[in-house]
């Protein structure tokens, strides 16, 4: 793939360049330089405010090794984020997946006890997250593991929940959570709060 000769000019190699900047220099969507940092390995870091940036030496050499091989769909303009939906009432999984199926890659995460396993493999970006789960499980536990699994490091949790008291809120901060908001949430504000969340972490 080959880089814009015009945008190419701007940088040197110790430069740091945003994804949105990344995805210029190759004319591809931005959701693509994200796919490629998830998926394909290309290096980042993330800067205070937790978000991405690439050393454009990195990028290059990312972009010389994949063209060469044919194993890797290194042009993916039409991925999609991916959002996990963890909440034990059926109806607001239901609500959650067909608000957002349009525009994102959901799945609804079912067996709380394998929870963890599916959430490895599926690799989220943003989890929906109910506190408060059925046959009195522990959601803050729960949340607790998710947060510590290091696989699962970039996703991040959004927790809409019934369970919505200071103690709670503050205790869903403190292990790390997003946004924490009281059910129940309605179609467009909880697109407009996904939207957010993807435009402040991902820039």
């Amino acid at each position: 793939m080959d880089l814009n000769k015009e945008e190419e000019k701007q940088y040197e190699d110790d430069d740091y360049i945003s994804p949105s900047q990344a995805s210029k220099l190759v004319n591809v969507a931005r959701t693509t330089i994200n796919y490629w940092i998830r998926n394909y390995g290309l290096k980042t870091k993330k800067s205070p405010g937790g978000r991405y940036k690439i050393l454009y030496s990195d990028f290059k050499a990312f972009l010389k090794f994949n063209s060469k091989n044919q194993g890797v769909k290194i042009r993916r303009s039409t991925a999609k984020y991916k959002i996990a939906i963890i909440d034990s009432a059926k109806s607001y999984q239901d609500n959650y997946s067909s608000w957002l199926s349009d525009e994102y890659e959901v799945r609804v995460i079912n067996n709380i006890s394998k929870g963890l396993r599916n959430l490895k493999r599926f690799k989220p970006n943003i989890i929906i997250f109910e506190v408060a789960l059925e046959n009195n499980a522990d959601g803050f536990k729960v949340l607790e593991d998710i947060k510590n699994e290091i696989s699962l490091g970039s996703s991040i949790v959004f927790v809409i929940s019934k369970k919505y008291d200071e103690e709670d809120v503050v205790r869903g901060f403190e292990l790390g959570v997003r946004d924490y908001v009281k059910k129940p949430i309605g179609k467009n504000e909880l697109k407009a709060r996904i939207k957010n969340i993807l435009r402040n972490i991902i820039g």
